[in-house]
């Protein structure tokens, strides 16, 4: 019998710490810096504050996205609250005992809004003796999870308490050289950034080339001289909305239309069909008789991105009269209504996958008639400035988001030249951007690198 086999036999029930095998075959660190454990370098922070007792009115709230492993959102909350939140400063950081082998760990940077968390996660700051960032690098990488998943208790919903955390060894070389490997590391991600740059140069120059086959709109913002004086001059029964910043920017769509080389149709004109999507709340799992909801967060850069998704009943998509009724055909064009980010409003994409899905309310689907326009063609559009000015004059503000309704949606005007014209400018931007995207996949490689050449320094 080997010793490892053997080894539940001699060891004391007084040394057990947690009741997993897996403690016994914890994996094997090797590294060329000291393997020293985290404890002694952490300083575990452990003050709550009640929010009722605090003489703010308004506190942010942070969390941590599990998917890209740092803190990525907040919420608003009154002082009336009286649930205890753990202080968050900055350069702390915090991770969820119970999901934290999925990357639920965050670090607090300087320009992150928000100073408290929910008492589930563990918050700890940094001695002198580690850098914040490299050790949150090196926690978030594959091998630290390694180490991670050896050190919790439980199977699927594992475990991580601070003491446990304290107790797991790990690479510390001098201050000095963690600055160095952040420095590498920093560099290969400035790497990446030039080359999103450039993919972005060469995507925005494509932009205004197709823009300049349809428009003579020139790329600025166009002025009205005259919008001082608008309210003046505007009759009672002209006057469509009343916010004074829409009356005095209303004068920059007729500049957009009088460019079109082409016949203009509105979306209205275009459409056989639109509909909102679903109210409904979603699952992050996939039980029987679900099928993937798209939300406005899967809508990237005219593309749809499938990597993130939820779930909703099948039936939910249905009605009596039309079993296929939120359910997506090839071809549907999505816009999103609402967004946080003015510059998000209205982003659009098209839906061409062969699987069933359905959409969430903050999109609106339209059908377009064919024989008159492409969605392909509207599409690329609805990235051009010449959309992107009509969406910055009807967009609205309130409660903390931008919102466009379907009426406003429907009165954008877009140049629709014959279909073989169209198809001769889908043909030239998707040529053309497949040139920008050999910048994209660089970049994505350096990203890769950084993080796996900060692994392989440390842990090896």
């Amino acid at each position: 019998m080997n010793s490892k086999s053997s080894l539940l036999s001699t060891v004391p029930f007084s040394s057990f710490s947690q009741w997993d095998v897996k403690q016994f075959f914890f994996t094997k660190i090797l590294s060329k810096y000291p393997l020293e454990e985290l404890g002694k370098h952490l300083i575990h922070q452990t003050k709550k504050v009640q929010l009722s007792d605090e003489p703010s009115k308004e506190f942010t709230i942070l969390g941590v996205s599990n998917k890209i492993g740092m803190f990525d959102a907040s919420i608003e909350k009154g002082n009336k609250i009286k649930q205890k939140y753990h202080i968050v400063k900055d350069n702390w950081l915090a991770y969820n005992p119970y999901r934290i082998n999925v990357g639920s760990i965050g670090i607090k940077t300087p320009n992150l809004k928000g100073g408290y968390i929910s008492p589930a996660y563990v918050v700890f700051s940094c001695k002198d003796t580690i850098l914040p960032e490299y050790l949150w690098l090196m926690m978030k990488s594959a091998f630290f999870n390694k180490l991670i998943k050896d050190s919790t208790t439980g199977s699927v919903r594992q475990t991580l308490h601070f003491e446990k955390l304290a107790s797991i060894k790990a690479p510390i070389p001098s201050v000095t050289v963690q600055q160095q490997i952040l420095d590498a590391y920093h560099a290969k991600l400035d790497e990446a950034d030039e080359n999103i740059r450039k993919g972005n140069n060469y995507s925005n120059g494509l932009l205004l080339s197709v823009q300049a086959d349809v428009s003579d709109l020139k790329n600025k913002t166009t002025k009205n001289t005259a919008s001082s004086s608008i309210l003046q001059i505007i009759p009672f029964t002209s006057t469509i909305r009343w916010e004074v910043d829409y009356i005095q920017k209303k004068g920059r769509l007729e500049t957009i239309y009088n460019s079109f080389k082409y016949q203009e149709y509105c979306i209205n004109d275009l459409q056989k069909e639109s509909l909102f999507g679903l109210s409904v709340k979603a699952s992050l799992d996939k039980k029987n008789g679900m099928i993937p909801v798209l939300r406005m967060s899967n809508v990237i850069n005219g593309e749809l991105d499938f990597s993130t998704l939820k779930y909703l009943p099948a039936d939910c998509a249905s009605t009596e009269k039309e079993p296929q009724k939120w359910i997506l055909r090839k071809g549907d064009f999505l816009i999103t209504r609402t967004n946080g980010s003015k510059d998000l409003i209205g982003k659009a994409a098209i839906f061409n996958s062969d699987e069933t899905y359905t959409y969430a309310s903050y999109l609106i689907r339209y059908r377009f008639d064919t024989t008159i326009v492409l969605p392909e063609y509207v599409n690329i559009l609805f990235m051009t400035p010449l959309v992107r000015e009509q969406i910055a004059v009807m967009r609205r503000q309130g409660g903390g988001q931008y919102n466009l309704n379907s009426d406003e949606i429907g009165a954008i005007r877009l140049p629709v030249p014959s279909i073989p014209i169209q198809k001769q400018i889908i043909k030239k931007f998707f040529d053309a951007k497949d040139e920008a995207q050999i910048y994209y996949d660089a970049a994505t490689k350096c990203q890769i690198e950084a993080a796996v050449n900060f692994e392989k320094e440390i842990f090896s």
